[in-house]
């Protein structure tokens, strides 16, 4: 797998990703693997920061015993808009093939294609016939 630098400049583009590496202890220039990196922002994108108000606690009445007070800050996951939310296609392997980014990984017949591919990626397995929808 390939390791990727986590630079000064990426984390001072992205402020969201340099708390979420302060909060796992993961310092700026550690080397970690392409797939970490991948997960750092799948959390950014499912998650969001907030500051616990007495409402809150209220409402959760669990963060209060867990030691959780008015005013700190904490990651949740984000709430799905329902009225925009529609249900993402699934794709899955009709012609085997190996990932483009990790060589070691080939994907079989009738795998589900990981949701995280980009769109780009989907339409050139589409054009290509490795994959359709599921």
């Amino acid at each position: 797998m390939a390791k990727v630098t986590l630079t000064k400049t990426l984390v001072e583009k992205n402020s969201q990703l340099a708390e979420l590496l302060a909060e796992r202890n993961i310092e700026i220039g550690s080397k970690i693997e392409q797939s970490e990196l991948d997960e750092l922002y799948k959390v950014l994108e499912t998650t969001e920061l907030i500051e616990l108000t007495q409402e809150d606690l209220d409402k959760e009445p669990g963060l209060a015993s867990k030691g959780f007070e008015v005013g700190q800050v904490i990651r949740v996951k984000k709430k799905a808009e329902v009225e925009d939310f529609e249900k993402p296609k699934s794709y899955k392997v009709i012609s085997r093939f190996r990932d483009q980014n990790n060589e070691s990984k080939i994907y079989e017949v009738n795998e589900v294609v990981p949701a995280d591919f980009e769109e780009s990626r989907i339409a050139s397995l589409l054009e290509r016939k490795l994959i359709s929808e599921a």
